[in-house]
C-alpha cells in the first residue's frame, strides 16, 4: 500500500513540477531581456508604470473601462470569441488603502462543426459583479482580496455556465525594481446554485504573474496558471500566458495582446486576446 501511494504521489507531483520549470524558463527570457536593454535603471511615470501592471496585478486599482477581445481554439475544429465590457470604479479611502467595484458583461459567438442545437450562435454571457480592497504596505508591497459573483444570465446555452458561483480571491504584489514586479494571486470558486442538472463546482486557482516595464510606455508580461478541480477527482490543469502591451503617449489608453497555452490535456488548445483599457486618471491620484 505505501508503495502504490507513493508511486501515486509521483505521478501527480511531476506534471506540476514540469508546468512550473516551463513557467520559469518563460520568466527567465523575460529577464534576460532588460538586463541586456537596460545598463542603468531607468526612471518611469508611477502612473503609467501602474496601468501596464494592472493587466496582470489585482493588487492595484485604478478606475477605468475595458474592452477585451478573446479567441479561443478547441479541439474538433470548434472555436468560439468572447468580447468582455468591464468596468471598474475604485476610490480612496485613505493614504494606503483603495476600494473598488467592477462589473463584466460579456458578448459571445460560438462555432461548432459536432451535431449539436447551437452549431454557430451569438449572445451575452454570464455576468460577474465583485468588490475588494488593496492596501499598500509599503512602497514595494501590495496586497489585495475581494468578492466576485458569477451570475447564470447567458441568453444561449452556449454561452452559459448554468451555475450562481462565488470566487473569493486574494493577492500579493512585490515591486523587485521599478521595471519588474512579480505578484501571487489565490482564488477560490464555488458554486452555490446549479441549473439544468450541472455538477457543483469547485475549484482553486493559483497564478504567478510577472511585468516588465520597458522605456516608451512599453512592458512584457509572463503568468503561470494553475487550478486544482475539487469536483473533478482533484485534477490539475496548467496553462502559460505571454504578453505585450503598449501605453499610448498622448491618451491614458493601455492596448495588450496576450497569448495562452495549456499545458495539461483538455478540449482547448490556446488562447489568444487582444484587450484596450481607457482610465480615468482624474480619479486616480497619486501615492
Amino acid at each position: 500500500m505505501r508503495a502504490n501511494s507513493i508511486a501515486w504521489t509521483r505521478l501527480r507531483c511531476f506534471p506540476a513540477l514540469s508546468a512550473f520549470l516551463q513557467c520559469f524558463g518563460l520568466l527567465g527570457l523575460l529577464l534576460l531581456a532588460p538586463c541586456t536593454l537596460i545598463a542603468v535603471e531607468p526612471s518611469f511615470d508611477p502612473n503609467v508604470a501602474d496601468q501596464l501592471k494592472q493587466l496582470n496585478d489585482q493588487t492595484i486599482l485604478a478606475t477605468h473601462v475595458s474592452l477585451d477581445s478573446e479567441w479561443n481554439e478547441f479541439k474538433h475544429a470548434a472555436e468560439n470569441a468572447i468580447w468582455t465590457l468591464e468596468g471598474l470604479w475604485s476610490w480612496r479611502v485613505s493614504n494606503s488603502q483603495d476600494w473598488a467595484i467592477r462589473l463584466k458583461l460579456p458578448l459571445g459567438y460560438d462555432r461548432s462543426d459536432q451535431a449539436s442545437d447551437h452549431a454557430e450562435v451569438g449572445g451575452v454571457g454570464d455576468v460577474e459583479i465583485g468588490t475588494g480592497t488593496a492596501f499598500r504596505l509599503n512602497k514595494t508591497w501590495r496586497t489585495a482580496g475581494g468578492i466576485e459573483l458569477h451570475g447564470d444570465t447567458a441568453s444561449d446555452p452556449a454561452f452559459a455556465g448554468n451555475v450562481w458561483r462565488l470566487k473569493t480571491g486574494w493577492g500579493l504584489a512585490h515591486d523587485v525594481t521599478n521595471w519588474l514586479s512579480m505578484s501571487f494571486n489565490a482564488d477560490y470558486n464555488r458554486s452555490v446554485a446549479e441549473n439544468h442538472n450541472v455538477l457543483p463546482q469547485s475549484y482553486l486557482e493559483l497564478s504567478l504573474p510577472a511585468t516588465l516595464i520597458f522605456p516608451q510606455h512599453w512592458s512584457m508580461s509572463a503568468k503561470y496558471k494553475t487550478a486544482l478541480d475539487f469536483e473533478n477527482g482533484d485534477r490539475w490543469i496548467h496553462t502559460v500566458t505571454a504578453g505585450v502591451a503598449k501605453r499610448l503617449s498622448k491618451v491614458p489608453i493601455v492596448i495588450s495582446a496576450s497569448f495562452g497555452k495549456p499545458l495539461s490535456s483538455g478540449a482547448k488548445k490556446f488562447q489568444a486576446s487582444l484587450t484596450i483599457v481607457y482610465y480615468f486618471e482624474r480619479y486616480h491620484s497619486q501615492r
